[in-house]
């Protein structure tokens, strides 16, 4: 009997520790795809250390951040992320991790429960597969916005330079066009609550908006 391992990872009816064990028989088809054989890592290749989630006890219906680490820089990666119960927690089914980096962090939404639940998320890249838990809980207050402040968005000779704050250290600013809400780029998180990016940009956006996974957003227009 052959199990599929999308619909398998995504039941409810399996706990945390059961689909852990499970996973250990089923590497062979998580790495390659369905009725995949296993194969050897490339020589050279990144090895995934870890996925994490900051915070990873999350009160239902607030967001968190989730972050994959390479044990050295890349060249740039595609991390695929499984869910084993997508119901209740909510990831990309993938992200990136950008040339010279050696982590990325993607955004995790989740609903409302009654009771706690663990949920746990796979993520493979290279045939390295890495997992961990994030645990929600039922809600006892509405989820807070973080604070989201733009303290530069500058465009000049075809070069876009926006820097950003947040009181969330943890936060994911996306940067979008304001007159057509669309998704730009994301920030750089430089660390304590700063982010910035710099990049060739044709023509004035005129006017960008930051958003935060964490609710908080904040406009600016692009000086010349």
């Amino acid at each position: 009997m052959r199990f599929s391992v999308r619909s398998y990872l995504s039941s409810g009816l399996f706990g945390a520790l059961l689909v852990a064990q499970a996973l250990s028989l089923l590497v062979p088809t998580i790495a390659g795809g369905k009725g995949a054989e296993s194969r050897p890592r490339a020589r050279g290749w990144p090895v995934l250390s870890s996925v994490s989630f900051t915070p990873a006890i999350v009160p239902g219906g607030s967001p968190a951040t989730g972050t994959v680490k390479f044990g050295s820089v890349t060249d740039g990666a595609v991390v695929t992320l499984f869910n084993s119960n997508p119901a209740v927690v909510t990831v990309p089914a993938e992200t990136v991790v950008s040339g010279g980096q050696s982590s990325g962090a993607f955004p995790v939404t989740t609903t409302s429960v009654t009771t706690t639940t663990v949920v746990t998320i796979m993520a493979t890249a290279f045939g390295v597969n890495r997992m961990a838990t994030i645990t929600v809980t039922p809600a006892t207050a509405p989820p807070v916005n973080d604070t989201v402040t733009i303290q530069q968005a500058l465009w000049q000779a075809g070069i876009l330079k926006i820097s950003a704050t947040s009181n969330n250290p943890n936060a994911i600013l996306s940067v979008y066009l304001t007159a057509s809400n669309s998704f730009m780029f994301n920030l750089t998180n430089l660390g304590g609550g700063r982010f910035q990016m710099q990049r060739p940009w044709l023509d004035n956006p005129l006017s960008i908006t930051v958003r935060s996974n964490f609710g908080g957003a904040a406009t600016h227009s692009t000086v010349k």
